[in-house]
């Protein structure tokens, strides 16, 4: 029996060796497979550039080429994933911060030209009638369609010129050109105003210094005994997610649900819940969107229209719930890789599919003005005033009644 177990146990520790074997073997015949070919696909794109570089009709550099290359495969995953020049990276982050030297736009370039994608309130490019969806095609006369990004950027922020011409087409057919004076941007994403007893706080984007303003603004509101409070979000491209979701905690109440982030890589996945007292205590709320509110921006008004916390009016949104995380490459600048997709609280994807308001109002029946204490007031505006001096009137009722039968259960008991 002895002898018989022996050479069972030496048959297994033979098996067992034979499987973490045959495993290391395959393990390492994967792995050769795939340094194949890495090399194999290595030496096709070079093959490619250096055919490029020695037959094609103009001269090109090398590092333009080496660009297309990382931008096409960037190109296949989605329009938000791309390369980030050394130059783009400097002022991507500048512009987090809060400050920098410009005429106040956010771009896109194309082939054609930029693309004005949004105009930052108060800047110098708002104060010359530059709008968004505007193109912009020259810059002091000279055609950009070819200019490097680094030229381009120099143009806009740089300080060897404070004025810069710009020749636009607006809707496809209008041209003209425009004289911009470049200044200081103060990035101050958060504007408070107040209309009677109803608080509007407008987030242009969401940068570093988000939430301390409107923890700022939320000071005031309290100490002004506002009634309502209308959040406008409309024409919000987004910005730092991290930014985006804290806004959300400081108007949900501990252990809601903010948002899910999805991913095939788990350290992306992860559902992150409010772990803070709302500090509005539940006061009336409204949030205004419309097609260009996009991204944290679409975070918010979900994550705050599924906990029943805002009533959301206006437009359906843009549709890009996704996370996008910027990698920097040491001397090469970065790649913005989408990392992570957005899922409401109540299970709804965001991307492509945009958020829905509870109201619609589209644009074309938002142009009517009202001017109330010098104040120019849109509709959506008014309406979004109106609704919530409804609520706050129907609050009021309900805590009579809570007070009554209070006061009716005292008498009976």
């Amino acid at each position: 029996m002895r002898n018989s177990a022996r050479a069972v146990l030496v048959i297994a520790a033979v098996n067992i060796v034979f499987l973490v074997s045959c495993k290391k073997k395959k393990e390492e015949e994967e792995s050769i497979s795939l340094s194949i070919d890495s090399i194999t696909t290595n030496t096709f794109i070079k093959e490619i550039i250096e055919e490029i570089s020695s037959n094609y009709a103009d001269d090109i550099s090398r590092e333009k080429l080496e660009i297309g290359a990382i931008n096409g495969i960037l190109g296949v995953l989605d329009e938000h994933s791309m390369y980030i020049s050394q130059d783009e990276f400097t002022a991507f982050t500048r512009s987090t911060r809060g400050a920098f030297l410009g005429i106040g736009i956010e771009m896109k370039q194309s082939r054609e030209g930029i693309e004005v994608m949004a105009v930052i309130d108060d800047s110098p490019a708002s104060i010359a009638g530059l709008k968004e969806n505007d193109l912009i095609v020259k810059i002091d006369g000279r055609d950009i369609s070819e200019m490097p990004i680094k030229d381009l950027l120099s143009k806009l922020s740089s300080d060897l010129a404070l004025k810069v011409k710009l020749s636009i087409i607006r809707n496809k057919s209008e041209k003209f050109d425009i004289v911009v004076k470049k200044s200081v941007i103060q990035l101050r994403s958060v504007k408070t105003d107040f209309i009677e007893d109803i608080a509007i706080i407008r987030i242009t984007h969401f940068n570093e210094g988000t939430v301390f303003d409107i923890s700022k603004a939320i000071k005031q509101i309290i100490r002004n005994k506002a009634m309502g409070v209308i959040l406008d979000l409309r024409n919000n491209p987004g910005g730092i997610t991290e930014q985006a979701v804290r806004v959300c905690d400081l108007f949900l109440s501990a252990n809601k649900k903010i948002v899910d982030f999805r991913s095939k890589n788990k350290s992306e996945s992860r559902s992150i819940f409010a772990d803070n007292v709302d500090l509005l205590n539940g006061l009336p709320m409204v949030v205004l969107i419309d097609s260009n509110t996009a991204s944290g921006a679409e975070l918010v008004a979900a994550s705050l229209g599924d906990n029943k916390r805002a009533v959301l009016i206006g437009e359906k949104t843009y549709g890009k719930g996704s996370l996008q995380t910027i990698i920097p490459i040491p001397g090469r600048g970065a790649i913005k890789l989408t990392t992570a997709y957005f899922v409401s609280p109540n299970g709804k994807r965001i991307d492509q599919v945009g958020v829905v308001p509870d109201i619609e109002i589209l644009k074309d029946q938002d142009m009517q003005q009202y001017t109330q204490r010098g104040q120019k007031i849109d509709q959506i505006v008014q309406r979004a005033v109106d609704l919530l001096h409804g609520l706050s009137v129907l609050s009021d009722d309900r805590e009579k009644d809570d007070l009554r039968e209070k006061d009716l259960s005292k008498l009976s008991g």
